[in-house]
């Protein structure tokens, strides 16, 4: 099987998967797995010889755990793989309208960034953590080019990162833990997104990253919950009430505008 997975069951049965795509996941491609094993038996093919030194600690640890609960009906050694053509089928999976804009030029790019960045992790993915950042050295001019691939790896690494999101029915709210955000300057052709502020979150429940602009009074509610910081919902009220945030709105606006959050999940209940 290939990662990112569209969720659609394979036909085959039994399933291989990789070492490299779901050892030590979480979030939403944990849920996929577990669906994928309540209904297809599941073979994990490992690539033990291959693992970096400096994460082959790390790596058995996480293995041990992902053995736990994906419960794969074997386990079994696969052959070396050929890792520069995996992780640029990886790359071309995780980056796949960024590939497009990238044109002729993807083939060289890529070069440069596998000759420069030393593979670190098990996971293929993980390898391409820092090509935004590469992207926007290489072409500092280029908004459009780094706003979609730091767009698309923030869906990536939602997908896989194991957040302990406990939402609940208690009476104070704090920030979703899997929130990034991304200012998006200028209209996004590749994406048919107008300029904005972006938020992203994991949502278990639905098996979805969700996406949503967020205006100024929604920006403000989110900083006053930021660091970790949790008030009930009337005090988070009032805290907003003290903002200076032209134009003001009403009480009931603000009310509003939480409940926007909480529907989104951006912002959960909690109960601790």
């Amino acid at each position: 099987m290939s990662f990112p997975w569209d969720g659609v069951l394979p036909e085959a049965n039994p399933v291989i998967v990789r070492d490299l795509d779901v050892v030590g996941v979480g979030s939403l491609r944990q849920r996929q797995l577990l669906n994928l094993s309540a209904n297809r038996e599941v073979l994990l093919q490992l690539h033990t010889s291959d693992i970096p030194n400096t994460v082959r600690a790390i790596y058995d640890e996480e293995l041990a755990r992902t053995i736990a609960w994906l419960k794969p009906s074997r386990v079994f050694m696969g052959e070396s793989f050929g890792f520069n053509t995996e992780v640029l089928k990886t790359f071309v999976r995780v980056f796949p309208k960024s590939s497009e804009l990238l044109g002729d030029m993807r083939t060289k790019i890529c070069a440069e960034y596998l000759e420069a960045m030393e593979w670190s992790s098990w996971l293929l993915q993980d390898h391409w953590r820092y090509f935004s950042g590469f992207v926007r050295q290489k072409f500092p001019q280029n908004t459009e080019l780094f706003e979609l691939t730091q767009w698309e790896w923030i869906h990536a690494w939602l997908e896989v990162q194991p957040f302990e999101i406990s939402s609940g029915s208690g009476k104070h709210l704090v920030v979703n833990p899997s929130l990034q955000t991304l200012p998006i300057t200028k209209y996004q052709a590749s994406l048919n997104k107008p300029l904005g502020i972006y938020a992203f979150v994991c949502d278990q429940d639905l098996v979805k990253i969700r996406e949503k602009t967020l205006d100024i009074y929604e920006a403000c509610l989110l900083d006053l919950l930021a660091e970790d910081r949790a008030y009930t919902s009337e005090q988070l009220l009032q805290m907003a009430l003290l903002e200076e945030v032209k134009p003001q709105i009403s009480p009931e606006q603000w009310k509003e505008k939480i409940e926007v959050l909480l529907v989104s999940s951006i912002i959960l209940n909690s109960s601790f």
